[in-house]
């Protein structure tokens, strides 16, 4: 029963995320009406439905994917007996990523990730980034370096793959990369982001965010499940390499195939995709093509997943009480 938990990030949002859960198992529901509370944005409201025409904002957004995620974990647990051997977020996925590898309780990472978004609004730059595929890594790497020597004006923010890159820094610069590359490109698009993620532009707000770590975040070291994080490229060895991780990778580099590859190696054969959206399933699929991550967003999915892999089989039985739930 062994499986790796990916954990998506912002722009894995959608308009009626998390319904089928809370409308199934009371506790997600409660956990819905905590996190609203805490935070000030009402997760039922925002996106079930239809959804609001906020929910693709900033906050919103973050607090909507990092509500879901941990609520899939929760039903993993409690309805299937199962948690993750391995877990890896993507960008603000990572604060799932620690409560999934039981590295960090959910609300202490909730607590990362407001404060997180706080240091955003009152430090960061304004900035956005932009994604470039069928180019390989190092020509837009020589290519950002004839356009700008200042990392902090355009670079490459994340790998997802061989030839998947996305830049990030002041918006003038990365639109002109992208002008440049786009010739070469498959496909090469600005994203709606006004901040640059994975940017050293970020450093003021990486500066505050781990000295907040530092001086209010328990930790629980060892956790439960291997803890790999893309600013490494590979797995969290130690409490203070994660407490780095927490405080720091918003302004690092991501690379996240380097991440699979390395969960790969570690032994990990079967992924799910923990939250909504199927953005790192894709994404998984251009790296490790022999193996399947499987989509994991609602009840049904859920409850399919823990009987193809083996779940108890007291556990099972939740398929078709998901079923009749969410029909």
């Amino acid at each position: 029963m062994r499986f790796a938990a990916l954990l998506p990030g912002q722009l894995s949002e959608k308009a009626g995320m998390g319904e089928a859960l809370a409308r199934s198992f009371p506790y997600v529901d409660s956990w819905f009406g905590e996190i609203s509370e805490r935070t000030g944005v009402d997760v039922r409201d925002v996106f079930f439905g239809d959804g609001r025409s906020d929910l693709h904002d900033d906050l919103p957004a973050q607090i909507g994917v990092y509500a879901v995620s941990v609520a899939v974990l929760e039903v993993l647990a409690k309805e299937h007996g199962l948690r993750p051997s391995a877990c890896a977020g993507y960008s603000l996925g990572t604060y799932a990523a620690f409560v999934g590898a039981g590295v960090l309780d959910r609300r202490t990472a909730l607590d990362v990730l407001l404060e997180a978004e706080r240091l955003l609004r009152e430090r960061a730059p304004a900035g956005t980034m932009g994604f470039v595929i069928g180019v390989p890594e190092a020509d837009v790497a020589s290519e950002l370096q004839r356009l700008a020597r200042d990392p902090r004006e355009v670079a490459i923010g994340n790998v997802n793959a061989a030839q998947q890159v996305v830049l990030t820094g002041r918006r003038e610069p990365v639109l002109r990369a992208l002008d440049h590359l786009a010739p070469r490109a498959l496909r090469a698009e600005v994203l709606p982001l006004g901040w640059p993620m994975h940017s050293p532009a970020l450093e003021p707000v990486t500066d505050g965010l781990s000295a907040f770590v530092d001086g209010h975040v328990r930790m629980s070291w060892p956790g439960r499940a291997a803890l790999f994080a893309p600013m490494l490229g590979g797995e969290v060895k130690s409490e203070e390499e994660a407490r780095r991780v927490l405080g720091k990778q918003i302004s690092r580099p991501s690379r996240w195939s380097d991440v699979l590859t390395a969960m790969a190696a570690a032994g990990e054969i079967r992924f799910a995709e923990i939250g909504p959206g199927d953005v790192l399933s894709k994404m998984h699929r251009w790296t490790l093509r022999r193996s399947k991550a499987d989509v994991l967003e609602d009840p049904v999915g859920i409850a399919r997943f823990a009987s193809d892999i083996g779940a108890p089989a007291e556990r099972v039985g939740a398929v078709a009480a998901a079923r009749e739930k969410t029909t």
